[in-house]
């Protein structure tokens, strides 16, 4: 006599409501998802007792065909698919055809559908009496109505947690769907008190502030991004709306709500170097690929899936974050920190006098002999000073002889005076340095605290990364450096393109290659040769960026080792120097390891502490 039994329906049903339905967020996210797959543009969501108790959504979709709603209880039941060559390019939620027969197995349902082409609706009830439909009357579409979950499972109740975490759970679910559709209207209701609603109209952000509320929704800036056929929109914090967890970072992939860690390792290297370890950005992103590049068929919820290839979701997700980041449109309250600019200081000494722009030269007329008259003295404009001293040039005190002579030696008529344009600038006032680590600067509506140490680290990451003028110093005696098989073959097979960066290398026997140029910016660093090492150790590191991501990775460590020191004095000139950077620039506000670089006091909050 054999031991192997057939289970029944009911049974085969319950063990799969133990797979699909495991708590009632995921009988809520099944029948959105159908509601959703129906085409519905109105959802109405009620819950009360976390879920478990009752559970209405209401949707204005096609609706049940009479003679399919006794099939929908049916496991493997289903209009979105008809065979197993569907499953490679699914491009609706559902597909199963578990989900009714799941749920209904575990509560009781009814119901109530009416499909657009018919005239009368179909209710029916599920429960443990049986199955009963009957004619009524109804609008266009479905209402799902769910009550006592898991009233026949007291094992499965037991592991269900209070009201309050269920009903959470079931929030965020439909949360994540009204996120996914913009252009749906959802409305919720929790245990008769309305939680949010969302208009419809197919704008995210506002969907965005309406789920999440104003402080989220302010801190998000947009992403959008394409690369090879891959598609990334949405939205990511800025580096101040960081939190402490990843509970704000949500995927989708083609409008599903997924969990990936391929892309939120994406996310999170994109962001490396604007927070600090324990931080986290947040993110509504969306990716859109072909339907046919996913497997969405490898969980029971459907809550992960599977890409044919990663590497280009990494790069499309990594690199649309980053853009994003690096944007430089400022929100306007910033710009109060712009700043004529100053000539780079040379980078040995961290300051050098600024050179005098000269005007263009008009068309040059016809010769006439020069004229050996004295010309009368211009009147110089305002020298800007920097911490009390003047290092402007002085206009009209050069020594002009020879050919700088001739040119101007034209008469008065024939050359256009020169009209000088002096902007007015914003006020700044380099107080002074505590500990020698900290500069106060004085603006009129704050006093900002700077770490100089992670400033100056910052500005010169961004001179070390910026291959669009790079400016090659040679060294007058090449750094000699050894170096692992690995890491010497990171930087000969990569020697081109280190090149962009201002470095020039050459093999030099078996590990050790010979560093004959640096970028101007490391010109006259104290231990250049061990910041090169480190240099080229950080290269050789494995990781799935390309090798340029690693480059500007490795030139957080470079940055570092060749900024000012915390705790060690400067002379004035350099403070000036790094403060006059930061104020022309209000994106330097995070170093390349994500650590704030200034910390604002606001006037305003100083006067209410003295009461004044």
């Amino acid at each position: 006599m054999g031991i192997i039994n057939i289970l029944d329906a009911q049974t085969a049903n319950m063990i799969a409501a133990g797979e699909v339905v495991d708590r009632p967020a995921g009988a809520l996210k099944e029948l959105l998802e159908n509601a959703l797959d129906a085409g519905a543009t109105r959802i109405s969501v009620e819950i009360k007792g976390g879920g478990r108790a009752f559970m209405r959504i209401t949707d204005n979709g096609k609706g049940f065909y009479r003679d399919d709603i006794p099939k929908a209880l049916l496991r493997h039941a289903t209009s979105k698919i008809k065979d197993g060559n569907d499953l490679t390019e699914i491009a609706t939620f559902g597909f199963r055809g578990e989900a009714l027969a799941a749920i209904s197995s575990v509560s009781r349902m009814e119901i109530i559908s009416r499909h657009r082409e018919e005239t009368a609706g179909t209710r029916l009830t599920s429960d443990e009496n049986g199955v009963v439909m009957v004619d009524t009357g109804c609008p266009e579409g479905t209402t799902v109505i769910v009550k006592d979950l898991f009233y026949n499972t007291p094992a499965r109740q037991k592991f269900l947690k209070r009201d309050a975490t269920e009903g959470s759970a079931c929030v965020s679910a439909v949360s994540a769907a009204a996120v996914s559709h913009p252009e749906v209207s959802f409305t919720l209701t929790v245990d008769g008190e309305k939680r949010f609603f969302t208009t419809g109209d197919g704008k995210l952000l506002q969907v965005l502030y309406a789920v999440y509320g104003k402080a989220f929704a302010a801190t998000l800036q947009p992403v959008e991004y394409d690369l090879d056929g891959i598609s990334v929109s949405g939205y990511v914090t800025s580096p101040d709306g960081a939190r402490g967890s990843r509970s704000m970072q949500m995927f989708f992939v083609n409008g599903r709500p997924i969990r990936s860690k391929t892309m939120m390792a994406a996310l999170e290297e994109a962001f490396r170097s604007y927070l600090p370890h324990g931080k986290y950005p947040g993110c509504v992103l969306f990716l859109t690929l072909p339907f046919g590049a996913t497997d969405v068929n490898v969980h029971p919820a459907k809550l992960e899936i599977r890409f044919a290839d990663e590497r280009p979701v990494f790069s499309a997700v990594y690199h649309g974050v980053k853009s994003a980041l690096q944007a430089k449109e400022l929100p306007p309250e910033e710009t109060s920190f712009s700043q004529p600019s100053l000539e780079e200081m040379p980078k040995a000494e961290f300051f050098s006098k600024a050179e005098t722009e000269k005007a263009p030269a008009p068309e040059a007329p016809a010769y006439t002999p020069p004229v050996w008259e004295p010309r009368p003295a211009r009147e110089a404009p305002a020298r800007p000073t920097f911490g009390g001293r003047d290092f402007s040039p002085r206009i009209g005190e050069e020594d002009l002889s020879g050919e700088a002579m001739l040119k101007f030696a034209q008469p008065e008529a024939e050359v256009p005076p020169v009209q000088a344009v002096i902007e007015e600038k914003p006020y700044y006032r380099l107080v002074g340095e505590l500990y020698n680590a900290f500069l106060v600067v004085e603006t009129e509506k704050e006093v900002l605290f700077i770490d100089k140490h992670a400033a100056h680290e910052r500005i010169l990451y961004e001179k070390l990364a910026s291959r669009k003028e790079v400016h090659s110093q040679q060294l007058l005696a090449p750094i000699s450096i050894t170096l692992t098989g690995e890491e010497s073959a990171a930087l000969l097979e990569n020697a081109s393109h280190l090149e962009e960066y201002g470095f020039e290398v050459e093999a030099f026997g078996s590990d050790t290659v010979l560093v004959r140029a640096v970028p101007g910016t490391l010109a006259g660093t104290r231990d250049l040769k061990g910041i090169l090492e480190g240099f080229a150790a950080d290269l050789a590191k494995g990781g799935r960026v390309s090798f340029a991501e690693k480059c500007d990775r490795a030139l957080f460590t470079v940055a570092c080792k060749a900024a000012l020191k915390a705790g060690i004095p400067n002379a004035p000139e350099h403070n000036a120097w790094v403060v006059e950077r930061l104020m022309e620039d209000a994106s330097l506000r995070f170093c390349p390891h994500g650590r704030p670089v200034i910390h604002p006091l606001p006037r305003r909050d100083m006067e209410k502490f003295f009461d004044r």
